[in-house]
């Protein structure tokens, strides 16, 4: 065939415009940017001419205006012009500009009228037309999302593919994404919209004839042929882009790599890697980083791979990961983490809990502390590291949500790291950790462009509808529901039948149980204690989940006498002496028959050594009684998981959801122990295994959804983060701006695409924004009748309360209490019972009532004067109506956090707190390790209000000592050396160097080796790490006095 062949003398000239980022809240896109840099870089590497490249907020609508009429300008009847657009669609036939506004479409937008008067301006041989774009009214890639109403363009009419079909001209080609009806498609693993790709692929030579050729015409057939392909390969949803041609004898010369492609991202793009490990060399990992993950894993596994070759992991991309629990989530953490670290940077993982991050840090210290990186968290009892943190002095970072976002607005550049790995993203839907969470996600969101910004990697369990937090994250999502052991789930009555459905959704049952013709009830011990008899009886390591603490320790204690297996010896020995309350002899005696239970009322330390001796193969503890607590804190798996119970505890007794039901299913199946895992949920007969059946087995995790949507979400804490995103984001805001903080959540986004109604009304947030300015939270000038105030700005309370995570109302009563007292009562008892008047801190547990509350209320608050609590802070402790439990809670958890400081042994505080009435031995009425632990969470910003509601006030080294004093329960003096020792050191070795006189650096450098042994229980390593924190409390002590360790409060 013969035609007129472009590049020789002729004249090229290009506009291509690329859009992710845009100036409204829009969905942002991934490679859009990527699509027109590469195209315009091909052109020009290949014909004589010039291009215009314009990339997100240079694509304004006016700017492309003035493009194509630049180009109507430049070319002449002789030259090729391509105009190829990347990025939003508008429903109806409109290309959306970096500037387009959703309230004004039709005037920001650019209709496909007006584009094709521009293009019909255009003297041209050949005009090639590309739109990467869609405009469907689907929630696509290439589409925004906008309420019905507005996506209109100026003659709503008339078809975008009528509109398109309006551009036949001699010479003209168009190659548009998709039809009306349909979507386009980014795709992950080319880096590129789907579209977009072909052409690159075909311009590089695979539409050229076999004299290397390309006929623009077969060019245009060549793209819609793979595009539509691809996509049914895929079993995506169709693809098939509009062709319109009026040419049929122009051709290219196949096009070849140059240096203006060489400098994008596709020439530098590793090779796809594969299971084997080696082939991330080409990803710059260490050889020595390589060889301990060769250790651990040997291989990857699919999800690992699919995460970077389909998700860019190690190009830097965010990624979401959904997948069941043990399918390797935490490795593509770490592969991205190791990744940053290689390059340089710094890498943050961030946990829901503090068991979490006690947990990871361990494994990542034992991982990449011997391969010269430094490896830290950052907790209350652990002060050096935080100051490692803030100095930068570090690699790897572990920490919890809490602590690590009320670090960033005094430290912004820790969004600087390099990755920032969030474990458990799922959190983002609970109303407890959600909003913070969300609050943190939301300030990267509005970073992202600005320079420095992490690469996100969100790790999550089992999602429903994950695809719509990846748009939000602008993630790739990566998925699975494979498991390297099969999961059968199902349920057990009475009748002894186990019917359960496979992984596939295979139904079948199996008699695992003799029938019991009693009155048998799930909820009774008899059923439970039978099945976990027989499982234990065929060699498998069972965890029970239970409803409420209570009853985990009396099915443990019940299972321990009549399982008759061998004592756990070696966790037994690793319980720490000398600080044992009820609660850790009831443990004792469970591990004596070869069982143990994990809930809310062990220490730290106890979970930890229960944990630590069920994991390993050859465990003595065979069985472990939960509450839902392990489930979501723990990576700890099982032969087999019952679950006794699905309705949570009271006040709340609402049924378990679908999600929380799957997390504790999932613990069912080791790795390399057993051939399947059995997850068994225990009922009362046939129809209520049917109904379980239905509502859990064989359901699908709840769609995710935003926290900040629920009613009981108080959003005035939102409002402040708005106010208070890190210094860093100034650079590209015109000041504060609420509105626009509240429309980049997750919330206002899952409302934009369902279009619904936005969350957050002008009128809701004008009067919340009211209440923070009466309250103190704010400041600004008052605006007109309707308008938000203007300056809005936080006060120094406001900013106080984002950095503590703390709610408003929390905040906003403890420095109501505070203003009341007298400077001079400001006192260790005073600010530890202010404390207890935050929301976060309440426990229903603790209220119980014995026979004579009021004179019990009266014995409490009695005990709490003696400690000089200021009369108002403990009248409002005590002024709800006693019969409700509420005074006699606060005053139960204030006394126990004030004994605990004092370094009384956790017995007495048991018998101080409980009833006094009860004849019997006592049980415990509450968590108390627990309530201490989440009281030290909190005092530090309970002191920080007292200073500011008081400026004047002389606390002395309050502000630096009460929060360890709360934390460890030790004497004043020995906090220099806690501040310092490599490793957490028990509570019960301190009480021991108390009960012997070593109160302070001084007495603990100059005792006897024998003493100081003695103390620590004999070890000497601990005396080591003891005497070493000692002589460093010292040598600081008297350089600097307590300076140094002030100024890291005050950081």
């Amino acid at each position: 065939m013969h035609g007129t062949v472009l590049g020789g003398g002729m004249r090229f000239h290009g506009l291509f415009v690329g859009i992710d980022r845009y100036e409204a809240e829009f969905v942002r896109l991934r490679y859009a940017r990527r699509d027109a840099t590469v195209l315009g870089a091909l052109f020009g590497d290949n014909l004589d001419g010039n291009a215009t490249l314009l990339l997100d907020g240079d694509a304004t609508k006016e700017k492309f205006v003035a493009g194509m009429k630049g180009l109507a300008a430049a070319s002449t009847d002789e030259d090729l012009v391509v105009v190829a657009f990347s990025g939003h669609g508008v429903r109806g036939g409109a290309l959306a500009m970096y500037d387009t506004l959703p309230d004004r479409l039709a005037e920001t937008s650019l209709s496909l009228d007006d584009f094709a008067t521009l293009a019909r301006e255009i003297p041209a041989r050949a005009l090639l037309l590309v739109l990467d774009c869609c405009f469907s009214g689907h929630a696509t890639d290439k589409v925004l999302h906008v309420p019905p109403n507005d996506a209109i363009s100026r003659n709503g009419s008339v078809s975008a593919t009528r509109r398109l079909d309006e551009l036949h001209r001699d010479g003209f080609v168009v190659i548009a994404a998709s039809g009306r009806d349909q979507e386009a498609f980014e795709e992950p693993s080319f880096r590129h919209g789907v579209l977009s790709n072909y052409l690159i692929q075909g311009l590089l030579g695979k539409a050229a004839d076999e004299d290397g050729r390309i006929h623009l015409l077969e060019l245009a057939l060549y793209v819609l042929k793979n595009v539509s392909s691809h996509s049914r390969r895929l079993g995506e949803k169709t693809q098939d882009p509009i062709i319109l041609s009026q040419t049929s004898n122009i051709y290219l010369n196949s096009f070849s790599t140059g240096p203006l492609y060489k400098a994008t991202a596709d020439a530098s793009r590793p090779c796809p890697v594969t299971a084997e490990l080696s082939s991330l060399a080409a990803y710059q990992i260490p050889p020595s980083v390589v060889e301990v993950w060769q250790d651990r894993i040997e291989r990857l596994n699919k999800l690992q791979v699919d995460a970077i070759n389909e998700g860019g992991l190690l190009e830097g991309m965010n990624v979401l990961v959904s997948a069941p629990t043990s399918t390797g989530k935490t490795m593509v953490g770490e592969l991205a983490a190791l990744r940053a670290v290689t390059e340089g940077r710094k890498a943050v993982f961030l946990l829901p809990t503090r068991a979490l991050v006690n947990e990871q840090y361990e494994e990542f210290r034992r991982r990449y502390v011997p391969l010269g990186l430094r490896v830290i968290r950052v907790t209350g009892e652990l002060r050096y590291q935080q100051r490692d943190l803030l100095t930068s002095q570090f690699e790897l970072a572990v920490l919890t949500y809490e602590k690590f976002i009320g670090l960033l607005p005094k430290r912004p550049d820790l969004l600087g790291a390099g990755a920032l790995v969030i474990d458990e993203i799922q959190s983002l839907t609970l109303p407890d950790r959600g909003p913070l969470l969300e609050t943190l996600l939301t300030w990267l969101r509005m970073r992202e462009g600005s320079g420095g910004s992490p690469q996100i990697v969100g790790l999550s369990a089992v999602l429903g509808k994950p695809e719509e937090l990846a748009r939000w994250l602008r993630a790739t999502l990566v998925t699975s529901t494979h498991r390297d052991v099969p999961l059968l789930e199902g349920v057990v009555g009475p009748d002894g039948i186990f019917r359960y459905q496979d992984q596939r959704g295979n139904e079948s049952s199996e008699q695992v149980l003799e029938p019991d013709n009693t009155a048998e009830l799930a909820t009774d011990d008899r059923l439970v204690t039978r099945l976990v008899s027989k499982l234990v009886a065929e060699g498998q390591q069972v965890i029970v989940f239970r409803t409420t603490r209570g009853g985990a320790r009396s099915l443990a204690r019940g299972l321990a006498r009549v399982l008759g297996l061998p004592a756990a010896e070696t966790a037994l020995e690793a319980l720490s002496d000398g600080d044992d309350g009820r609660t850790t002899e009831q443990l004792r005696a469970c591990l004596k028959g070869g069982v143990a239970f994990h809930i809310a009322d062990l220490a730290t330390e106890e979970r930890r050594v229960v944990e630590q001796y069920f994991r390993g193969p050859e465990s003595e503890v065979r069985v472990l009684v939960a509450t839902t607590t392990l489930a979501q804190g723990v990576n700890l798996p099982a032969d087999s998981v019952v679950i006794d119970g699905l309705e949570h505890p009271p006040p709340n007794n609402r049924p378990y959801s679908v999600s929380e039901y799957k997390n504790m299913a999932g613990r069912a199946g080791r790795t390399g122990q057993v051939n399947r895992g059995r997850a068994v949920i225990l009922v009362r007969g046939s129809a209520d295994a049917d109904q379980k059946s239905r509502q859990y087995v064989q359901a699908r995790p709840e769609d995710v959804r935003s926290a900040l949507s629920e009613p009981r979400t108080d959003v005035r804490t939102v409002l402040l983060a708005a106010l208070a995103e890190p210094a860093a984001l100034a650079d590209r805001r015109s000041g504060p701006d609420i509105e626009r903080f509240l429309a980049a959540t997750f919330a206002a986004h899952q409302s934009r695409m369902s279009g619904s109604t936005l969350p957050f009304s002008s009128a809701e947030v004008r009067r919340m924004v009211g209440e923070l300015v009466t309250a103190g939270f704010l400041k600004g000038v008052p605006g007109a009748p309707g308008e938000l105030p203007s300056a809005l700005a936080l006060t120094e309370l406001g900013g106080l309360a984002v950095r503590s995570g703390l709610c408003v109302h929390s905040v906003g009563a403890v420095a109501q209490v505070l203003a009341a007292v007298p400077a001079d009562q400001i006192n260790r008892a005073t600010l530890i019972c202010a404390a207890q008047l935050t929301s976060e801190l309440d426990d229903p547990r603790f209220r119980q009532l014995g026979d004579k509350p009021y004179r019990e209320q009266s014995r409490l608050a009695a005990q709490l004067a003696e400690r000089h609590v200021a009369e108002s802070v403990l009248s409002k402790l005590l002024s709800a109506p006693y019969r409700s439990g509420i005074g006699i809670g606060h005053a139960r958890r204030s006394l126990a956090c004030l004994m605990w400081t004092e370094g009384v042994r956790l017995a007495n505080i048991e018998r101080a707190i409980s009833h006094q009435s009860t004849k019997t031995r006592r049980e415990a009425v509450g968590p108390i390790q627990a309530a201490v632990q989440r009281a030290a969470d909190v005092i530090t910003t309970v002191v920080e209000i007292a200073c500011f509601v008081h400026a004047t006030a002389d606390l002395g080294d309050l502000p630096d000592t009460l929060p360890t004093q709360l934390e460890l329960g030790i004497d004043t003096g020995l906090i220099p050396v806690a501040w310092r020792t490599e490793v957490p050191i028990r509570r019960s070795f301190y009480l021991s160097l108390a009960r012997a006189g070593l109160t302070s650096p001084e007495a603990i450098l100059a005792a006897s080796p024998g003493l100081l042994l003695d103390c620590l229980g004999g070890d000497s390593e601990r005396g080591r790490v003891m005497r070493e924190a000692a002589a460093a409390a010292q040598d600081e002590a008297t350089s600097d006095g307590l300076g140094d360790s002030r100024s890291l409060s005050d950081d």
